[in-house]
Formats: structure tokens, sequence, C-alpha cells
């Protein structure tokens, strides 16, 4: 019962996510999954930082701290770098081409999406497949 549950979370995981990929386009995607990206390591840096400050390890701290300006140096560049290639996509011969890889690279997210939710059901001993 479980695995047939699985198996419909993770089609309608994919149609979702293909969707949603053939709608905004590859270099939309590409910037969702950099920006998504992003915040996470951002959100583990400052946890990491928080604990580090609680156990009053202040060079942890502020190679943390260090790290975030660091990151948020580097999204502010990629993000000047895809302004200009998410303008690009306007054009008619590349917006097809580009919603058609937009749709692709959405069915892989949902694929490396699946496989990380087996793996952490399988972390914690729940038999899915």
């Amino acid at each position: 019962m479980i695995s047939f549950a699985c198996a419909a979370v993770m089609l309608i995981l994919l149609i979702w996510r293909v969707r949603r990929g053939y709608a905004c386009g590859m270099m939309q995607e590409i910037a969702n999954i950099l920006s998504g990206t992003v915040a996470l390591l951002c959100v583990l840096l400052i946890f990491f930082a928080i604990n580090s400050a609680r156990g009053k390890s202040m060079h942890v701290l502020a190679a943390c701290i260090v790290a975030l300006i660091l990151l948020g140096t580097c999204f502010k560049i990629c993000s000047l770098i895809f302004r200009p290639l998410l303008a690009v996509e306007k054009i008619s011969v590349v917006s097809g081409i580009n919603k058609i890889l937009g749709a692709a690279l959405g069915a892989v997210e949902a694929c490396l999406l699946a496989f990380f939710l087996i793996k952490a059901l399988d972390y914690f001993g729940i038999f899915v497949f």
C-alpha cells in the first residue's frame, strides 16, 4: 500500500515539475534551482553559526559569517549573469527550445527529488520499493 502511495506522489511530482519547467523555461528553472540551493546553504550556515556561537567556538562562527558574505556575493553575481539570459528567452525561436529544455530539466529535477525522497525514507527504515 505504501509503495502505491509513494509511486503516486512521485508521479504527481514528475507531472508538476515537467509542467512547471515547460511554463518557466530552462533558464528560469536553472535560476530557481540556483536560488533554492543558495537559500538552503544559507540556512545551513546560519544553523551552523548559531550552534558554534552556543559552543563558544568563535573561529567557526567567523568562518560561517565570511561564508555567508561570500555566498551572497556569488549569488548577486549569478543574478547579474542570469538577467540578460532571461531576456534572451523572449525571442520566439529560442523560446520554444527553452520551454522544451525546461520540461526536460523539470523531469530531471523530479527524478532527483524522488531519489532523495526514497533515500530519506530508507534511512528512517520505511521500505518503499
